[in-house]
């Protein structure tokens, strides 16, 4: 394991950090705009794809990662909940509750990323296996919908809100 932990990328290191910092953060309530209701999963998109090995199975990777995101959104809608998350006094963005299930996520993806990142430079002949890349793929695009979900469902709320305002 210190072998491994030592052979790690120092940026890898300043990504954990970034992700602890703003996952701890997110404990504390913050207000969520559309843009901030959409920055980290765009981000988190971009970064899902650009990385994802598709090997010499695009679509088999495309779909589990499709497939995953789906599954992720879904689990999100029904992991977070939009309760006591009101309107500000502008009507303009959401008043969100602290919660740690941020961290939790922000936490899977990366643990995802690195370990996917581990088995190709551990395994290089593995890493466009059918089963890799299926997994891979089914785990990023989980991860990334996670974060989907949870801005789908609270873009929803701000909507409904905003309506009765």
């Amino acid at each position: 394991m210190i072998n491994i932990l030592q052979g790690t990328p120092l940026w890898v290191y300043a990504v954990f950090a970034m992700i602890l910092y703003y996952g701890l953060r997110a404990r504390s309530g913050s207000r969520e705009s559309l843009g901030s209701l959409l920055i980290a999963p765009l981000i988190l998109l971009v970064w899902s794809l650009w990385s994802m090995s598709l090997g010499g199975h695009p679509l088999l990777a495309l779909g589990a990662w499709t497939a995953g995101a789906v599954l992720g959104s879904l689990v999100a809608i029904l992991l977070f909940s939009t309760f006591g998350a009101v309107l500000d006094s502008g009507g303009e963005a959401l008043l969100v509750p602290g919660t740690l299930k941020i961290l939790g996520i922000s936490l899977l993806f990366f643990v995802v990323k690195y370990w996917l990142g581990y088995q190709k430079a551990v395994h290089p002949e593995q890493a466009t296996s059918v089963q890799m890349l299926s997994i891979g793929g089914a785990a990023a695009g989980f991860t990334v919908g996670l974060f989907w979900g949870r801005a789908l469902k609270l873009y929803r709320h701000l909507r409904i809100l905003q309506a009765r305002h």
